[in-house]
């Protein structure tokens, strides 16, 4: 029987999702689902086209069973990402596929299409409200490119093509999800990592040796202190190696594929361009004049970079008795680029943690943002809600000056088998009439032990901070507009604001309030406080280049002419990587194999980063680095102007009144030294 809302919260304002507790409950609902959205689909196409009204035709469109809008949904999909049981997360995996295959089966609905064009010709359309009648507009444009304008035939050949690459998709990341690798170490080949990372790992599948798997607090460490090069080699090679996971470059060379074809079916020239159409950017050929542009202005500052890591890397070498071979390898960057940060500038990573167990850093990161946008948070007692995890916490959110329900968010914060192995937001629950926003973030930050609470390095609090904005978009939504299925985002402004909150991480007046010694309590000393601001944008041309070459290969396989196997990915890697970068690709390693974002609704997207840091500094330097970060009134300015908008309108306009004049890229330049 599913755990409902109801029954678990006893009267508390608890998240409106009835959970589903078995995987026969799942489909069960999920069929459901489907079947109602089914109905809904041909009840319109039902109306005669001469009776078509908004409330019979577009009003059933704005908000359909299998939308958002509709708790049921993120119940029976949302599991495959975070449930314990095998069976559980394989039937919502099942039920995520289904989903996907109903909503592009309703883009593909001519019948439901002719009734919008229809309307969309109606004096009632004509009298429509602002947003009423853009969303008329938007839905007919989303099913046109959905290929109602093609033929019967071509239709029939694009559904088709939608529904593998969906399948496609899924089965790249549940390869990601499942994977059960674990390499094993002598502690000698550990050197470097502190004593408690050891001791974790020691002995926990082979005597004598210490377990690592491919989750982040295993490689993240490695990669940044292990002084024992083939370690650390390994680790890389076990992730992007010929090996590693599954059969997933292949999975991206059939990918690739689908959507070139799907692109040229719609008349596009290619999947970048059909999706850049409705970005910010708009087109293709923007995309590569931003990505050019920023290559020529980091490229010398990046290549300085690079030769001080490589100094650093003989210095090290020469002390350390071992072979110099003249380059950095992949294996090398983080590591050296740590030790720079640690020799140079005083930032010892695992010193500074110390200042930042988990607890104070999510208490703390919550009190900031309650401050800032005016908000207020309740954590709900743990019997008043029904989860997948006894360590999920769940809170609600009002606003604090008229108190009113805004909604509720989850946090799960730490790694177990089966569960998503990176930092995401998952929206739950679309606002509605009657309800608020739901979100979840799920993380895989450092669990605690018996002797230590969990301790987070310092990236780990910006990722902390970076994510837990993705919620407040979500939940500061306001408006008739954010209700509706087609009120989103352009993916490559979606992570500005989140993006500019991570500035608050650097803060002096900031990061007195988040670190607190996990045994003394003392703050972060001054001298170490000041030394990890000096040496923020350590590096930051050499990593700009690195986002230039991810972005730049997200473009590449989705562009006119796009690699058709896994070898042709194999060679663009290797070309491409230190055409960019300057870090050769290893032998047989492709990092495709791994990167999620290409694979999912980021494809053709992953650009949107870079686009949005630009943004996002613009932002900060524009408002909040002259008025104040803590500030309530820039705070109010940005919930109000950049937040509650959410995907409506024109994301510049909003942009332009926040900052009372057009975004630029000067701050952008100027904050990482590439601009002097």
């Amino acid at each position: 029987m599913a755990a409902t809302a109801e029954a678990a919260g006893g009267g508390v304002d608890v998240p409106p999702i009835p959970w589903p507790l078995t995987p026969s409950e799942i489909r069960e609902t999920a069929s459901g689902i489907l079947d109602d959205t089914r109905a809904n689909l041909d009840a319109i196409a039902a109306v005669p086209l001469a009776d078509v009204s908004f409330e019979n035709t577009v009003a059933r469109l704005m908000r359909p069973p299998n939308y958002k809008t509709n708790p049921r949904v993120a119940s029976v999909k949302f599991l495959q990402h975070c449930s314990t049981e095998p069976a559980v997360r394989e039937a919502a995996s099942w039920a995520g596929k289904e989903l996907s295959k109903s909503r592009v089966a309703g883009r593909m609905r001519r019948d439901v299409y002719e009734r919008v064009k229809a309307f969309s010709r109606t004096a009632e359309c004509d009298s429509l409200g602002e947003y009423e009648k853009h969303f008329v507009k938007a839905a007919l444009e989303d099913f046109e490119r959905a290929g109602l304008a093609l033929s019967d035939e071509d239709g029939a050949r694009l559904q088709q093509l939608l529904e593998e690459d969906s399948a496609v998709c899924s089965e790249y990341g549940k390869n990601l999800g499942s994977d059960e690798t674990k390499l094993f170490f002598a502690p000698k080949d550990l050197a470097g990592c502190t004593e408690d990372f050891i001791k974790d790992r020691l002995n926990k599948d082979e005597e004598g040796k210490c377990t690592v798997t491919l989750k982040y607090p295993d490689i993240i460490p490695i990669g940044q202190t292990c002084e024992v090069a083939e370690t650390r080699r390994i680790v890389v090679e076990a992730r992007e190696g010929p090996n590693a996971y599954k059969d997933n470059l292949e999975l991206v060379a059939r990918g690739t594929r689908l959507r070139k074809q799907i692109a040229t079916l719609l008349g596009y020239p290619s999947w970048a361009e059909y999706i850049c159409t409705k970005r910010m950017s708009g087109s293709y050929r923007a995309v590569d004049d931003f990505l050019t542009d920023l290559q020529d202005k980091a490229e010398i500052a990046g290549k300085e970079d690079y030769d001080t890591l490589l100094r650093l890397k003989e210095e090290h070498c020469k002390e350390s008795g071992t072979d110099f071979d003249g380059r950095l390898n992949a294996w090398d960057t983080a590591f050296y680029g740590n030790m720079l940060l640690k020799t140079k500038y005083g930032v010892d990573s695992e010193r500074i943690k110390e200042y930042f167990p988990l607890d104070h850093v999510v208490e703390t990161t919550l009190a900031i943002y309650q401050e800032l946008l005016g908000l207020t948070f309740d954590e709900l007692p743990k019997d008043t809600y029904w989860s997948w995890h006894e360590e999920v916490r769940c809170f609600r959110v009002k606003d604090t000056a008229s108190a009113d329900l805004i909604g509720h968010f989850y946090l799960d914060l730490h790694p177990r088998q089966g569960k998503y192995g990176h930092a995401a937001i998952f929206h739950l629950v679309k606002r509605n009439i009657n309800q608020g926003a739901v979100d979840c973030m799920l993380c895989n930050l450092p669990p605690s032990t018996e002797e230590k609470p969990s301790l987070l390095r310092h990236q780990n609090v910006v990722t902390f901070f970076h994510e837990f904005r993705h919620i407040m978009h979500a939940l500061c939504a306001e408006g008739i507009g954010n209700m509706t299925r087609l009120a989103k985002c352009p993916r490559d402004f979606v992570e500005a604001p989140s993006q500019m909150l991570e500035n608050w991480c650097w803060q002096k007046v900031v990061l007195e309030r988040l670190a607190k010694h996990y045994q003394t309590g003392a703050s972060l000393p001054d001298e170490v406080l000041q030394s990890m601001i000096r040496a923020k944008y350590v590096n930051v041309a050499f990593g700009t280049l690195r986002q230039i070459y991810l972005s730049r290969l997200d473009m590449e396989i989705h562009g006119p002419s796009p690699p058709e196997s896994a070898e042709e990915l194999q060679q663009l890697v290797d070309e491409l990587r230190p055409s960019i970068t300057l870090v050769q690709n290893p032998p047989g390693n492709n990092m495709l194999r791994t990167f999620g974002h290409l694979m999912n609704q980021y494809s053709a997207s992953y650009y949107g980063y870079m686009w949005a840091e630009v943004l996002s500094a613009d932002m900060f330097a524009g408002r909040f680095e002259t008025e104040g970060v803590m500030n309530a009134k820039p705070g109010m300015d940005y919930r109000k102007m950049v937040l509650a908008p959410g995907g409506t309108h024109n994301i510049s306009d909003h942009l332009a009144r926040f900052l009372g004049r057009n975004p630029n890229n000067e701050a952008f330049l100027r904050s990482r030294g590439i601009l002097k």
